[in-house]
């Protein structure tokens, strides 16, 4: 289990290496809740990382245009993230991600692992986004590196509040049977980010000051949440991986 920071700057980069994430996340919160940054945010980033953790990019909460998030694939490539995460913001229909997510693979080939990120809050926005339920379906049919679920709407509720943890460890191992990995985000609290058997984890409001996204990224809180991710194993509650047939999708 992988933790994965957010950041906005390359200050609060060197903030979260201190504190020992595994992954360090670039995006720009001011944008919606995978708001893409700058990309000289992102190079700034890149270099101040160097090469000593994984840098990944938020692409956008993006709309229905292919097209558009395969370019917005192909210049963080070029920029350096190591993983892009494409908001399906404006897609509801699987066909329509599918076709999006093989637009986005085949801008940056092998070379960046590409991430579907859909929201726990889904049928809840207008119009509808993507519903999580069909996240390891598009992982199966466009072969891309995993998966993401996150909550649009930050107003306190959190992943939890829109999904159990019965639903989110489904969704982990059927993706986990499609052959890619699965992260979970949406204001996780410290405490709780263990709840799942989640491949990575991913935080900014609990290692930011006060538990405000907006505020400033705290060295302590990341090595907080470093050290609760390498407790114990979850005994009952983790979900291990197995070979069966998927549960079915919505209709």
């Amino acid at each position: 289990m992988k933790l994965l920071v957010s950041v906005v700057s390359a200050v609060e980069a060197r903030r979260a290496l201190a504190g020992g994430a595994d992954i360090i996340d670039v995006k720009d919160p001011g944008e919606g809740a995978l708001g893409a940054p700058a990309p000289r945010v992102l190079s700034e980033v890149v270099e101040v990382v160097g090469g000593t953790a994984p840098v990944s990019v938020a692409l956008g909460d993006l709309p229905d245009l292919p097209h558009t998030a395969a370019l917005a694939a192909r210049g963080a490539a070029v920029c350096g993230a190591g993983y892009v995460k494409v908001g399906l913001r404006g897609v509801h229909e699987l066909d329509r991600a599918v076709a999006m997510m093989r637009a986005v693979w085949d801008a940056v080939g092998d070379r960046v692992a590409v991430i579907a990120a859909t929201y726990a809050d889904a049928d809840a926005l207008d119009p509808p986004a993507l519903a999580p339920a069909w996240l390891p379906a598009l992982v199966e049919r466009t072969g891309i590196a995993g998966a993401l679920v996150d909550t649009f709407v930050k107003d306190g509720r959190g992943l939890y509040g829109w999904l159990s943890e019965a639903e989110i460890s489904d969704l982990v191992a059927r993706t986990r049977w499609a052959g890619a990995m699965f992260g979970v985000a949406g204001q996780l609290r410290l405490g709780e980010l263990r709840r799942v058997d989640a491949d990575v984890v991913g935080v900014r409001s609990a290692v930011c000051r006060g538990g405000d996204r907006d505020s400033a990224l705290d060295a302590d809180l990341v090595a907080a949440a470093v050290a609760e991710l390498r407790t114990l194993a979850l005994g009952s509650r983790i979900c291990q991986p197995h070979r069966q047939s998927p549960s079915v999708s919505p209709e």
